[in-house]
């Protein structure tokens, strides 16, 4: 399918970086809540500063490219991300530049190479109008175990797809919020709160409604340039600080 959102956004590859229990116990860890559930350590969200993204990498499409260029990120984290990547050739695709190399390489090979602490991963509106729901977090889940697998110790985001605005919710029948939800639904449930998190910034910029606010967007899909600021912010409200292992 082709990448019916990513308009306006530059084609090219941009740099690298780096349950309730009744005994439940809680307890309070340098900023970070910790809830211990017999032998199961799990975690909530707290406030982080920007120096939490220098270990941080951000995987996604065109969206992902408007955080690149548009939030103050670019110098701290990396981002392995470009205008129509979906979840069908995100590890595939060579779109990412290695110091010494004249080609690029692929995300899967970039991962085998350098490790992160956090990874963020955003994909889903390409694929909307490509297989079904079930299809879609097949292949969505073998993903997210490949990245575990090649990052064991990186505490990984999964990204709720984020909406697009009312009138192309009302007027478009594959491309709507819809069936973005029925994913983001599924998405959510890969979370186990200890090394896999999944994060919503639908909660900071879409209205009453559950759409995309009209006055954030260009085109209906995609942020303009001074709303990636409220995207970034809202990371800064939801960061993992996991005291047993390595940040």
């Amino acid at each position: 399918m082709d990448d019916v959102g990513d308009v306006a956004q530059p084609d090219e590859t941009v740099k690298t970086g780096e349950d309730t229990a009744e005994n439940r116990a809680e307890e309070r860890t340098e900023g970070n809540d910790r809830v211990e559930d017999g032998e199961n350590l799990t975690y909530e969200f707290v406030p982080v500063d920007e120096e939490y993204f220098d270990d941080a990498l951000f995987i996604g499409d065109s969206r992902t490219v408007g955080l690149y260029e548009y939030a103050g990120l670019e110098e701290r984290a990396a981002f392995y991300c470009k205008t129509s990547l979906t979840i069908w050739d995100v590890l595939d695709k060579p779109i990412v530049k290695v110091e010494g190399q004249k080609k690029p390489v692929t995300i899967e090979e970039a991962l085998s190479q350098k490790q992160f602490g956090k990874i963020y991963l955003m994909v889903g509106i390409n694929e909307l109008g490509r297989g079904d729901v079930d299809q879609f977090m097949e292949q969505y889940r073998k993903v997210v175990e490949r990245i575990r697998q090649l990052q064991p110790d990186a505490i990984v985001f999964v990204e709720g797809i984020m909406r697009v605005a009312g009138e192309k919710d009302a007027s478009d029948a594959i491309f709507n919020n819809t069936n973005i939800n029925v994913r983001n639904e599924q998405i959510a449930l890969l979370a186990d709160n200890r090394d896999i998190f999944y994060i919503d910034v639908n909660e900071a910029v879409c209205d009453e409604e559950g759409n995309l606010r009209a006055e954030y967007t260009f085109d209906q899909i995609h942020l303009k340039a001074a709303y990636y600021e409220i995207w970034k912010e809202f990371l800064l409200q939801h960061g993992i600080v996991r005291t047993d292992k390595n940040p």
